[in-house]
């Protein structure tokens, strides 16, 4: 599995978290650091996309893409990010 850490995000600004170890989210703030950091891990893990950090941060910069910028539903994202992986 992949297990990146809040060290290898591209972007900065997040709120700091209590870290929580339920993946069963439905949902996502993707201004917290722990949330993001666990959403991009799941992706990585899910899609057997290449397990990299250039690979964890394309993950990250789609969460936030102006087009979802409004979209909060984990399964949602996961299947958005996945469809545009090559796209984009």
């Amino acid at each position: 599995m992949a297990n990146f850490t809040s060290d290898d995000l591209a972007f900065t600004g997040y709120s700091q978290t209590v870290n929580s170890d339920n993946t069963e989210i439905v949902y996502v703030d993707k201004t917290e650091e722990f949330e993001v950091v666990s959403f991009c891990n799941q992706f990585l893990e899910k899609y057997k996309v290449p397990q990299t950090k250039a690979s964890f941060q394309k993950v990250e910069s789609f969460l936030q893409h102006s087009i979802l910028e409004h979209q909060v539903y984990k399964e949602e994202l996961l299947d958005w990010i996945a469809s545009n992986w090559i796209k984009i």
